[in-house]
């Protein structure tokens, strides 16, 4: 609880001092909080804080070359403990950028879909587990190169880390990692349609990669992911489906997920999700999920109300899982 309103004084001081710098533009401060009722109807019902995000940023104001970004995070999920996430520096040249410091490494289409904007509630476990860091801390220390061309329409993403994600920092670290993403839109009509796939090589060092290896192994070798997608965007409907699959010396894991959501206007939204992940240790990991939802929207993504339910198959019959979350930004 000391926890939570140390947030909140670091909410009203950062708060504070970007409204005395706003008239020079710069910094930019603002955050969200999401709140979230869950139930499976049987054995569990209850309530949590799911996220109270906030970071101060950089404006365009700030340097015709460089920016900067801190974001911190608080959940429920994650015992009520402040989280720090992204701590970079970045220097922009042309079309192109250079950031430095601790962030998420490109990867993925839907990772890179804020967690406020995606119509489902969560991003899908494929995505959660796959990703370069997924269990390890999502974010990294390190570089990575941004080329935008073609009129933005073009994607590339280049980027050299330490590897063992933030979780823990390993001193003697003898291990690395390189991503690598590329993404093309082609417009159509008053539509898009956006492709790509991302690779990433890994030395690693006494990894403990839960979700794809058992909780106990810890794995040193050689490691490569792949992944590869797709979007259709419109005014009525939007469709996205990624596949991700990693390889170890002696295992491979992988997944993958379709995700259709209809417009019926600017405040509602209907959603359908399949949700399917698959390793060689774990069956219980490998049934997949059905899920369906609903978006209200009171003020666009900034004021939002969403209903959730999933179903999946076990040993016992179906479970279900049924959410309800509340959307709010503090600007």
């Amino acid at each position: 609880m000391k926890k939570f309103f140390l947030l909140l004084f670091c909410l009203f001081a950062f708060s504070g001092y970007a409204q005395k710098q706003d008239k020079t533009g710069i910094p930019d401060f603002n955050g969200y909080i999401q709140v979230r009722a869950a139930s499976n109807f049987d054995s569990y019902t209850g309530f949590a804080l799911r996220r109270l995000k906030l970071w101060l940023k950089s404006k365009p104001g700030f340097s015709d070359h460089w920016s900067y970004k801190v974001q911190v995070t608080f959940s429920s999920y994650a015992q009520e403990k402040i989280f720090l996430q992204d701590v970079f520096l970045q220097y922009k040249w042309r079309n192109s950028e250079l950031r430095f410091g601790q962030f998420v490494p490109r990867y993925s289409l839907e990772r890179f879909q804020h967690d406020y904007l995606i119509a489902p509630l969560e991003r899908a476990r494929a995505v959660n587990i796959l990703i370069p860091n997924g269990t390890i801390g999502v974010r990294d220390l390190g570089l990575q190169y941004n080329l935008r061309a073609v009129n933005n329409r073009l994607l590339f993403n280049m980027g050299l880390f330490n590897g063992f994600g933030i979780k823990t920092y390993q001193f003697n670290n003898k291990g690395y990692m390189i991503t690598q993403n590329i993404s093309y839109e082609i417009p159509v009509s008053s539509s898009s349609i956006k492709v790509g796939f991302s690779t990433m090589f890994r030395k690693a060092e006494n990894l403990y990669l839960i979700g794809i290896l058992p909780d106990t192994v810890a794995y040193t070798g050689n490691e490569f992911r792949f992944n590869v997608y797709g979007l259709f965007s419109s005014r009525f409907v939007d469709v996205q489906g990624e596949y991700l699959q990693a390889k170890l010396q002696n295992t491979t894991a992988y997944g993958y997920y379709g995700l259709a959501t209809v417009k019926l206007n600017e405040n509602n939204h209907l959603y359908l999700m399949y949700d399917r992940y698959q390793n060689e240790y774990s069956s219980s990991l490998s049934n997949p999920w059905y899920i369906a939802g609903y978006n209200y929207f009171f003020k666009g993504y900034k004021i939002m109300l969403t209903f959730q339910t999933g179903f999946q198959q076990s040993n016992s019959g179906w479970e279900n899982r049924t959410s309800l979350q509340f959307q709010m930004f503090f600007k």
